[in-house]
């Protein structure tokens, strides 16, 4: 299967053999590629993102998008709310039709900077359009395909504050890594450190995982002396960068 997706099977209807599924499957898949699987939207961007949907069919294809919000994200209990249309992150167009080999552009809009980062999922959801019927017929009966599967495909974005802040700080006595700032904090390694500002001789243990404002995760045991120090990045810069932590 595609590398280029992200996505999850919705059954409807009767069940079918797990065999004409998968083939079905990575047949649908390659038909369409969705770009870039994970986004953010920041200040300078001025509340505006995009995504691309490229067409690999020699037939026309037809897409609705949704939005939802992850509501307490990278977390056990993470969960999703549907957005309405004029919510905190608006798609445009909301129904689209591909044409073979072509290439369509869906605008990502958040009109109100948040007041700390945001997690979305934007779903893409291709339905048939019947002969005797409009494609907004077709969306509003929510029709799926003859063999009773629909693939959905989600790309993730990210909307960030204004004046965002990095801040994390040790709670519980050390047992918890909270995020105290505006901005999602992605943790990957947690190390004992000689010197705050610098990596050399520091002993790691990895965590990689996501921390978004006002959530935690649990501290790894790290015996030994020294500075903790987060090695950490964002949702903006992909560069790595070091922060010691403090109760």
């Amino acid at each position: 299967m595609s590398p280029s997706f992200s996505y999850k099977r919705l059954r409807y209807g009767q069940a079918i053999v797990a065999s004409t599924l998968l083939a079905w499957s990575a047949c649908a898949m390659a038909n369409v590629v969705v770009y870039p699987m994970t986004t953010h939207i920041a200040p300078e961007h001025e509340g505006i993102g995009q995504i691309e949907l490229h067409s690999k069919s020699d037939q026309v294809q037809y897409v609705k998008v949704r939005v939802a919000e992850i509501v307490a994200p990278a977390t056990r209990d993470e969960r999703e709310n549907t957005l309405s249309a004029d919510d905190a992150l608006v798609v445009s167009p909301q129904r689209l039709v591909l044409s073979p080999a072509s290439s369509r552009t869906v605008r990502l809009i958040a009109p109100v900077a948040p007041q700390e980062e945001k997690a979305y999922r934007v779903y893409f959801e291709p339905v048939d359009a019947p002969s005797d019927a409009t494609f907004e017929e077709a969306v509003s009966a929510d029709v799926s395909t003859k063999l009773g599967v629909n693939l959905v495909f989600g790309a993730l974005v990210r909307v960030l504050p204004d004046n965002g802040r990095i801040g994390a700080r040790l709670v519980d006595d050390g047992k918890r890594l909270l995020n105290n700032g505006t901005l999602r904090i992605g943790a990957l390694k947690i190390g004992r450190c000689p010197a705050v500002d610098n990596e050399r001789d520091c002993r790691w243990t990895d965590v990689n995982r996501s921390v978004y404002p006002t959530h935690h995760i649990e501290m790894p045991d790290i015996p030994g002396t020294g500075h903790l120090v987060l090695r950490y990045q964002t949702s903006q810069d992909e560069t790595p960068k070091l922060l010691a932590l403090q109760p």
